[in-house]
């Protein structure tokens, strides 16, 4: 009897043992699995829980920093353009903007040619983050967003809307992006000084000079002091 109690506690030992290595496989493995997401992150999705600034990567670009923002409309988001505070000019030439500008702590717009490979490799939404000169808060949202290639002018596409202002982007669907020394709006970058997807000038301009020209407007004309575009792998 005495010889089976022993037997029978090695047995359970022996379990335990195989259990807790078990369970310590699961999770390295499962850290293993969050590691090749990170290496291999396409969007800011992996980074939910930490929407800080990482490094992504898209067919056809190397790897490249994108500021990632959970807090405004759930996790995953990549942050493509913000004006926050009115510290950078937007109005800028063709170059620059499929380069891209700023500091991603402040205001700054994400390069042209990048948001195309990230649009193009899958469908995006978009959602645009407005903060009024009195505080008041209003979002624009798309299911769809994506820019065509430099050769179509990274021309503008959008998907269904919902939000709690002006659908003001409809307008510019299908436009092909300006700068003053490109495309045929350019006498409205010009005199908005800040570069966009016009027509006729805007009802929506999320790069004007920090002032009265920046505004969200289509029924009732927002004033604003802070806007943010940010996109997200469409699940």
């Amino acid at each position: 009897m005495e010889y089976q109690e022993k037997i029978q506690l090695q047995l359970e030992e022996s379990q335990s043992k195989l259990q807790k290595k078990d369970k310590n496989n699961e999770i390295c493995n499962a850290e293993v699995d969050k590691l090749v997401r990170f290496v291999n992150a396409s969007s800011c999705i992996p980074f939910a829980e930490s929407p800080v600034i990482h490094k992504i990567q898209v067919s056809g670009v190397d790897f490249f920093d994108v500021l990632c923002d959970s807090q405004l409309a759930g996790p995953g988001w990549i942050v493509i353009q913000q004006q926050v505070g009115g510290k950078d000019r937007f109005n800028r030439d063709w170059a620059t903007y499929r380069k891209g500008f700023g500091f991603i702590d402040s205001d700054f717009f994400l390069v042209l040619e990048k948001i195309y490979r990230l649009t193009n490799s899958r469908r995006h939404e978009l959602y645009v983050h407005l903060v009024a000169l009195n505080g008041t808060i209003y979002y624009a949202r798309y299911d769809g967003f994506k820019i065509s290639d430099e050769n179509n002018g990274y021309a503008l596409s959008l998907g269904g809307f919902m939000g709690n202002v002006s659908e003001a982007m409809r307008i510019i669907e299908n436009l092909k992006f300006t700068t003053f020394d490109r495309y045929d709006d350019k006498r409205c970058a010009d005199h908005y000084k800040g570069d966009w997807w016009y027509k006729s000038c805007y009802n929506c301009n999320l790069n004007a000079v920090y002032g009265t020209n920046f505004n969200w407007y289509l029924d009732v004309k927002v004033e604003l002091k802070e806007a943010k575009m940010l996109i997200r792998p469409k699940e």
